[in-house]
């Protein structure tokens, strides 16, 4: 099992993706470019092997003389002792018009068949008489005196020109080998050193995980930064989380002291029926608070690709509130654009709005208003009321207790520390200051 583990792990090594990839396209391309440079190459060679068989037909024509009785004669060797050579693989072999042949000693008794095609220079590829390839470069001419028009005809070995680009094609081969080779060592280098970050943030996270380091390190390439950042905030909210629930615990261990230690007190003598049951209060009291601050904020937090359109979610708390607090007959306004969305748990953002609006409804004289804007920056949330307000050291005071979070007692209520909570978890801050209706006003702000 472990080794399929292990083998499944190497499969989708990212390394050897990027290397498999990179050596099946550099041997694309070096195949690619390997045939196009051989072709040229032979086709170069030909074309040059041709010209010189051109030349050759054109000396062959400078040399050939027509006799007074109309027969045609070559004055002149070639130039190439090859010609001499039997079955050299050059030949030469002119036709006079009544069919006789002139042929190079290299043909010996043999004959190359010729083509009448006219006037003009023609090429063609035949077998020569030992079966070798041969290149012909041949043409009709009429000559002064002649007595219609000559055909000449010169061939040379192929083999020539089929052994040189076999050389090349070798040569070739190899350097196109040893330039993959290097490639692939120097993309496997490349592979190595680029991916050198990852592995190194690897690294970071088993030194987080075996609990010798925090977070990740702060110095990484722009292309990862990012993710290290993303990675140190999930770290750091984490950290927050433990450390809140820690103060939770702390704050009720401490709190429930007190109490114990009255109800032991009071067991170790005359016991008072109603200290008891005031002191289980208090206990009772305790624990639903920073339980319930704990279990608020524990499943807290911004969550990716959500969006909750924050209207619906304000209408249809207003639309409980308005029961609720029907024999005041409150006015209950939602101002907010229709597309405004909070980025979050839909929890999150219910138990925000709930509270405020529910706080707002209790000290409000007739009316409350809810309204929101979304920018660049973030997101607004304002809930004011027409009631009697708070001063402005008392709201500074307010908002400082909200953001608390080693509170001993719920002064200011359970909801609203929850607010506070809600709020800090998600990036936000709470603000308290007079409202335009002439009572307090609630400004929350999200990024």
């Amino acid at each position: 099992m472990t080794d399929a583990v292990h083998a499944g792990r190497r499969a989708t090594s990212l390394s050897l993706r990027l290397v498999a990839a990179a050596v099946v396209w550099l041997a694309l391309m070096l195949a690619i470019g390997g045939v196009v440079l051989a072709l040229a190459f032979r086709s170069t060679v030909e074309q040059e092997f041709s010209q010189r068989l051109d030349a050759i037909l054109k000396a062959m024509i400078a040399a050939t003389e027509i006799a007074p009785d109309g027969t045609v004669t070559v004055v002149r060797p070639l130039g190439d002792p090859r010609f001499d050579q039997v079955f050299s693989g050059w030949y030469w072999e002119v036709t006079e018009p009544g069919g006789r042949q002139i042929r190079s000693r290299s043909l010996w008794d043999s004959v190359i068949a010729s083509v009448d095609g006219g006037s003009g220079l023609h090429t063609r590829r035949i077998t020569g008489p030992h079966s070798e390839p041969l290149l012909v470069v041949e043409r009709d001419l009429v000559f002064p005196g002649a007595k219609g028009p000559v055909h000449l005809l010169v061939a040379g070995d192929l083999r020539e020109v089929n052994d040189g680009v076999r050389r090349f094609d070798l040569l070739l081969m190899s350097a196109l080998g040893l330039m993959g080779a290097g490639m692939v060592i120097a993309v496997v280098i490349q592979v190595r050193y680029g991916l050198r970050p990852l592995r190194t943030m690897a690294a970071d996270l088993r030194a987080v995980r075996e609990g010798t380091r925090a977070r990740l390190a702060e110095r990484y390439p722009s292309e990862v930064a990012p993710l290290a950042e993303a990675m140190n905030v999930v770290l750091d909210r984490d950290t927050e989380l433990i450390e809140r629930a820690r103060t939770h615990v702390g704050n009720l261990a401490h709190g429930l002291k007190t109490p114990l230690s009255i109800i032991s007190a009071e067991a170790e003598g005359a016991v008072d029926r109603n200290v008891v049951l005031e002191q289980v209060g208090t206990m009772r009291r305790l624990i639903e608070h920073h339980l319930g601050r704990a279990s608020a904020v524990a499943g807290a937090g911004r969550s990716l690709g959500t969006r909750i359109l924050l209207r619906p979610v304000a209408e249809g708390i207003a639309g409980a509130l308005a029961k609720v607090f029907a024999d005041r007959k409150l006015r209950i306004d939602i101002d907010m654009p229709a597309d405004c969305a909070f980025r979050g748990h839909r929890e999150d953002l219910e138990e925000i709005l709930g509270n405020l609006m529910e706080n707002a409804c209790k000290w409000a004289k007739g009316g409350v208003r809810v309204s929101a804007s979304a920018s660049g920056k973030g997101l607004v949330l304002s809930i004011d009321d027409d009631g009697p307000g708070l001063p402005p050291a008392l709201a500074g005071e307010a908002a400082r207790r909200g953001k608390r979070l080693d509170e001993k007692s719920p002064g200011w209520g359970l909801g609203l520390s929850i607010v506070s909570d809600l709020i800090q978890v998600n990036g936000g801050e709470l603000n308290f200051s007079k409202s335009d209706l002439g009572g307090l006003s609630v400004v929350v702000r999200l990024p």
